[in-house]
Parts: C-alpha cells; sequence; structure tokens
C-alpha cells in the first residue's frame, strides 16, 4: 500500500482513536468528543464551524473559497449503550455502560487524520471539501437527518463515508453501485387485558397470551406472505407482560425493528402488523395499538457514477485484490438522508485479524479494530480527493420526495 499519498502519522491516528474510545459518550450528548474534535482541528489550523447543523455538529473545509466542486465526507462519533469487555485493554472504555462498539471511534479518527492531510496539501487541491462530524447515528432523531435539515449538504456536490467492519481482513475496502443498508423503523404494540386469578382464567383477558399470538404470527407472516427475494426483518426483541405468578397478565408490550430493502415493502410491513394485532385483538378481547418511532430510516443507495470513481481511487490505494464487492446490509444507516440530497458513497473498511483477536461483530462487548487499518482509511480518503478534485462526470442528482 502507498502511505506517500499525505503525510500520515499512525501514532497520532493510534492515539486520538484510543482517546475517543476511552471516554465514549451517546447520540446527541457529546461534549468530550466534540471537544477532541475542535482541539484537533484548532491545531492543525483548519476552518471549522460548530453547533450550526445542530447541537454538537463540527464541519470542518478545506480550501473554503473554492466553490466549483465540493466533496464531502462524512464521521458519525456516537457511541452505544453496552458495556465493554476488553478487560485485557489499556483503551477500555472509562464510562460504565458505554462503549465505542460500532467503529465511529475509527471513522472520526480517519476524518481526523484526513482533515489533517488534506489540508497539508491544500494547495494541490482543485477543489473544496467538507468534513462532516456527526452526532447521534445510533438515536433519534437522526443526526444526518438533523444536519440536512439545517442545510449542510446544500453546497455539497457528493458525499462519501466510511464504516469499518470485522467480517473482512484488515485494509480490504468493499462497496457496491446500488443498495448498502436496508430501510429501518421500531415499533411497539400494546395490548391491555383483564387480570383474574390464574384458577379461574376464563373470567379475565390473558394480554399474555394474545402477545404470544402476535408474536407467532409474526414470523408466519413474514416467512409466508413475503418475496423471499425481497428483504425483510421483523423482529421482536422485547417483550414485557405480568407481574405476579398468581394471576394473568392485564398488559403486555411487545417492541422490535422492522427492515426493508425496498420503500413498497416497508409500508406493506407495517399495515400488515396493524392488521394482524387488530385481529388478534378482536379474536381475544384485548385492548390494543401500534406504534412507531418515527418515519423509517430511508435505505441507503450508492450513486453507480461515483462507485466507479471510488473503485479506481481504491484500487490504486490497496491493489486490486483488496477491492471487493459489498453486499446489501439489513443494518440501518442514517448516511441514507445525506444520500437523498446528493449522490453518496458508503464504502467498507476491514479490520478483522485473527492475530489480534480483531474478529467480533458490531454491537457486541468484544469489538475491536485492528488499527494498522487506519491510515488506510486515510489514504483513501486523500486519494479520492486527489483522483476526483476536477468534478465527476455521470453522478445523478436525486430528486426530492425519492
Amino acid at each position: 500500500m502507498d502511505y506517500t499519498i499525505a503525510p500520515v502519522n499512525q501514532e497520532e491516528l493510534v492515539r486520538i482513536r484510543r482517546q475517543l474510545h476511552m471516554y465514549p459518550e451517546l447520540k446527541w450528548d457529546l461534549p468530550l468528543t466534540a471537544a477532541l474534535v475542535k482541539e484537533e482541528l484548532t491545531k492543525a489550523g483548519i476552518d471549522f464551524v460548530a453547533d450550526k447543523y445542530g447541537p454538537n455538529t463540527i464541519v470542518a473545509t478545506i480550501n473554503p473559497e473554492i466553490t466549483r466542486f465540493t466533496i464531502g465526507i462524512r464521521a458519525d462519533m456516537d457511541a452505544l449503550p453496552i458495556q465493554e469487555n476488553n478487560h485485557d485493554k489499556p483503551y477500555r472504555s472509562k464510562h460504565d455502560g458505554i462503549m465505542h462498539a460500532c467503529g465511529h471511534d475509527a471513522h472520526t479518527t480517519m476524518l481526523i487524520g484526513a482533515a489533517k492531510a488534506l489540508h497539508a496539501i491544500r494547495d494541490q487541491l482543485t477543489c473544496r471539501v467538507k468534513l462532516l462530524f456527526q452526532p447521534c447515528e445510533e438515536g433519534r432523531p437522526s443526526g444526518a437527518r438533523t444536519m440536512c435539515e439545517h442545510g449542510v449538504m446544500q453546497d455539497i456536490d457528493c458525499i462519501i463515508m466510511c464504516h469499518v467492519n470485522c467480517v473482512d481482513g484488515v485494509h480490504v475496502i468493499s462497496s457496491n453501485p446500488a443498495t448498502t443498508n436496508c430501510s429501518s423503523v421500531a415499533f411497539k404494540v400494546e395490548l391491555g387485558g383483564r387480570s383474574v386469578h390464574v384458577a379461574t382464567p376464563h373470567a379475565g383477558i390473558d394480554a399474555l397470551a394474545a402477545g404470544v399470538k402476535i408474536y407467532n404470527g409474526i414470523q408466519l407472516m413474514i416467512s409466508r406472505e413475503v418475496d423471499p427475494f425481497d428483504t425483510c426483518v421483523m423482529s421482536v426483541t422485547t417483550m414485557h407482560a405480568g407481574s405476579t405468578v398468581s394471576t394473568n397478565a392485564d398488559k403486555c408490550v411487545l417492541e422490535g425493528s422492522l427492515r426493508c430493502l425496498k420503500d413498497k415493502t416497508m409500508n406493506w410491513a407495517r399495515a400488515r402488523l396493524a392488521k394482524l394485532v387488530q385481529s388478534v385483538a378482536e379474536e381475544s378481547g384485548v385492548t390494543w395499538d401500534v406504534s412507531w418511532s418515527g418515519e423509517p430510516l430511508p435505505s441507503a443507495h450508492n450513486d453507480p457514477a461515483l462507485y466507479e470513481a471510488f473503485t479506481a481511487t481504491a484500487r490504486k490505494v490497496v491493489g486490486r485484490e483488496k477491492v471487493i464487492l459489498l453486499p446489501t446490509s439489513p443494518g440501518a444507516e442514517d448516511f441514507a438522508y445525506y444520500e437523498k440530497e446528493k449522490p453518496g458513497l458508503l464504502f467498507g473498511l476491514g479490520m478483522r485479524n485473527e492475530e489480534k483477536n480483531t474478529i467480533y461483530p458490531a454491537h457486541t462487548k468484544d469489538w475491536d479494530i485492528d488499527e494498522d487499518a487506519l491510515q488506510t482509511g486515510v489514504q483513501v480518503f486523500v486519494q479520492f480527493v486527489l483522483d476526483n478534485m476536477g468534478g465527476i462526470d455521470g453522478m445523478v442528482t436525486p430528486k426530492k420526495g425519492e
């Protein structure tokens, strides 16, 4: 790999990433994270604005005076409510019950590194670069949606992002020219019955029994009513009912997540769940309510022309054999909001290394990364700007409402 494209200090990247990892923060509440980003940008002499596009948002700009073509690069900064298990790591989270288990510490680190590297070679660039440090990818309201609503994409022509993973080997880069992530929304089903002594169940209305019927009905609905070549995942992740062993449950609450590849399928599944709950409720006599976390997070789609340009860059940095096709993920990614405004591209960067035990899935307590790949992410960002600062032909700007 060519690490001579732009000046990148590996020791500095590791220092920043470990500092972020030790002090993770949730959703919009990122005072320590934002302070570190601003400190690093300030030390490097890089222009930025803070809080303009929402609380704890930071947008840095390289060559602000150039307006003919602007490339955006985004990193998410928030962590997850997970208790870290990596007791042997000196940089283990110091915040109880909070952990960077999805690589956002790496994303933020690589974007800081790219900002410094691009700033160092800014006189060679004929375009403007905007670097978006985004809160709240993991929560709602979405950080990306909020930043877009505040106009962050107005003067950006295209935008890219990296998501690290421990599925692909270290330094392996993946992307595709179509859909990368499914749409997503959370649901809550609330049932009300009538509690009686367990010796006379016929005299009451058992909310738990109705909840079990709904749970089983969801499994049948998805497996028998959805085209197997479509993607529709409806998972009930929590179910709470009852409070004693001597009476039946007068309340039952099911919560979960719905993820679909197509908007049409998403609309069908939401209506079908309500129909299922209503049918069970009428049969069993429970009261019912179905609520949603809001509008579904949209599915994410890479621009084909941007993909072609990016693939050429990736092959240049890591070699043709380490650039692979990214499969569509049922996971959600709020980067989709940027892509509804302008052409965008998400790519994956492999961090899996058996020798370093960086083998665990994201959102788990043992997650960690191979920090050697941080340089790779920085170099890909920098090389992409160098390769495409004159513009990219064939990109398609999404129409409003799509």
